[in-house]
């Protein structure tokens, strides 16, 4: 005998979909009202894989809210419940896992979980989103042709079923990948496409990605004053997208334009604020920081221990950044064979 599909399962099941958009969307308070609802409907539900969409959302839920230890923490009550997953759950299970790893910056164990998303993904209209977290991943582990190449991938989707946020947010990607191998024209023409969205097509925290990845493409061409105008810009904005990486490079900026003391302001508060919100990594950037503009003693025995920590945590990101730069730094002295070291470690 089949099973017969209820009204409220009927119901449930346009809930959760409603509230997976409005996720994909970044409508945080939208999100939190349908999260609420979720939870008073669920309990009178027949449908168990309609109850596993759910349990997996809630998870995204917690993602959105920046609270990864309890997203982590939920999917692993999630595993030990052995629960058997229909295949669109089975899709969500491994996209969510991605985005788990992805937020704990393990992009290469994010992008192995995306792939056997990508297997189970079947639906036109999540492609953008999909293909975008892909060309992400790609991206922070320094692939910028594969980064590219998902990216036009998401660009395609979004541009087809209208999805105005993820177009925004491709075509700031493609900047990055643009800014990633010196075509600064071109990154700054994405980049500076994106700002000129109509309002009511961007989310406040997208305009201020925006403004940090202006302040970058600045900052990699030495251009500092410019920089600090547009990292100042995203530091400031509501809501604080990226704040730490938009403090950190505001701070550096400032160094390296001689504003000392403003410079000094902006990294106790990046440093503080890295603590106050347990990030070790950015209490390790701040750090690096630190000891690169105002403790010169300490500096070598931190970048190292530093770049150690990140290359214990998969962080290939920041292993080629703070690599690049100590090796420059050997270099200069003429330290060679710890330069050599460091330029190896870099291009890994």
């Amino acid at each position: 005998m089949g099973h017969v599909v209820s009204v409220d399962d009927k119901v449930f099941g346009r809930l959760l979909q409603d509230f997976y958009q409005v996720m994909k969307l970044e409508k945080q308070a939208d999100a939190s009202v349908l999260a609420k609802t979720v939870d008073e409907m669920r309990k009178g539900i027949g449908s168990q894989e309609a109850l596993i969409t759910s349990d997996l959302l809630i998870i995204r839920y917690k993602l959105m809210l920046d609270e990864v230890m309890a997203a982590e923490r939920l999917m692993n009550q999630f595993e030990a419940q052995g629960r058997e997953l229909f295949r669109h759950n089975i899709y969500l299970y491994h996209y969510f896992k991605g985005q788990i790893s992805s937020r704990k910056k393990k992009w290469k164990e994010a992008i192995c979980f995306y792939e056997q998303a990508e297997s189970y993904l079947t639906e036109e209209e999540e492609k953008a989103d999909f293909y975008y977290k892909l060309a992400n991943a790609y991206y922070q582990t320094c692939i910028p042709a594969l980064s590219a190449l998902n990216t036009t991938k998401a660009l395609h989707f979004a541009e087809h079923h209208q999805q105005r946020l993820h177009v925004a947010k491709c075509k700031l990607l493609l900047g990055l990948n643009y800014l990633e191998v010196r075509n600064f024209e071109q990154a700054e023409y994405c980049m500076q496409d994106v700002l000129e969205c109509q309002p009511d097509e961007l989310s406040l925290g997208l305009t201020a990605m925006v403004h940090h990845n202006l302040g970058l493409l600045y900052f990699v061409q030495h251009k500092f004053e410019t920089a600090i105008s547009f990292f100042e810009k995203a530091v400031h904005a509501e809501p604080k997208t990226h704040y730490l990486k938009s403090l950190y490079y505001l701070a550096e900026s400032l160094f390296r334009a001689n504003q000392t003391q403003e410079a000094i302001r902006y990294y106790r508060l990046g440093f503080v604020r890295s603590k106050k919100v347990e990030d070790t990594n950015y209490q390790w950037a701040f750090a690096m920081l630190h000891k690169q503009f105002i403790d010169h003693d300490n500096f070598e025995a931190v970048w190292t221990r530093g770049i150690s920590y990140y290359e214990s945590n998969g962080d290939r990101y920041s292993v080629h950044y703070y690599s690049l730069r100590l090796a420059e730094y050997y270099t200069f002295k003429g330290e060679e064979e710890k330069a050599n070291h460091y330029y190896q470690l870099a291009v890994r």
